[in-house]
Order: C-alpha cells, then structure tokens, then sequence
C-alpha cells in the first residue's frame, strides 16, 4: 500500500474531505443561482433592469450587478474564514502525520 491509499484511510482525510464539501457545495450553489437569476432576468424582463433606482440614474440592472459582486466578495469570506478555522487545522495535522510516516 502507497503513502497516498494509507492517507486516504487516515479518519483526519475522511473529516477533511467532508468539511470541504460542506462549505463547497452551499457557497457554489448561492454563487451559480445569484449569477443565473440575474442573466435570465436580463433575458425575460431586459426592461425592467434599465428602470432607474428611486430618482436617480443608477438603474436596477447596474444594482443588481453590484449585488452579485458583493455577493461574491462574501461568499469569498466565508470560505477564508471557514477554511482558517476548520480546514487548515485538519490539513496541518494531514501534514503532520504524513511525515511521521517517512
């Protein structure tokens, strides 16, 4: 058995490997869903995003697009955060671990 079959069967793996897909699968959900209600708005309702927000000349569309970047930079910082506080510590021990087996 190669050091990478034994590391797969280490229950810190199995832990990390879960904790990945947990934070990875709702974040790329909220991110894909966010990006596709907003071009398939701009493709059924197009004249509705041009309408200007309050008495301004921002208009919905242009607010909208902004809301989805900042929406990413959040969903960017939740997974920094989650990644600094559940991730690293599973993969340094991974790492530790693994170089005791040298």
């Amino acid at each position: 058995m190669n050091h990478t079959e034994t590391i797969r069967q280490w229950p810190e793996y199995a832990a990390l490997t879960r904790a990945r897909k947990k934070i990875m699968w709702p974040l790329s959900i909220i991110t894909i869903a966010a990006y596709f209600v907003l071009i398939l708005a701009i493709a059924f309702n197009p004249h509705s995003l041009g309408n200007p927000v309050g008495n301004g000349v921002t208009s919905i569309g242009i607010m909208l697009g902004l809301g989805i970047i900042l929406l990413c930079f959040v969903v960017t910082g939740i997974y920094v955060y989650y990644a600094n506080r559940v991730l690293e510590p599973l993969n340094k021990a991974i790492l530790k671990k693994a170089e005791e087996l040298k």
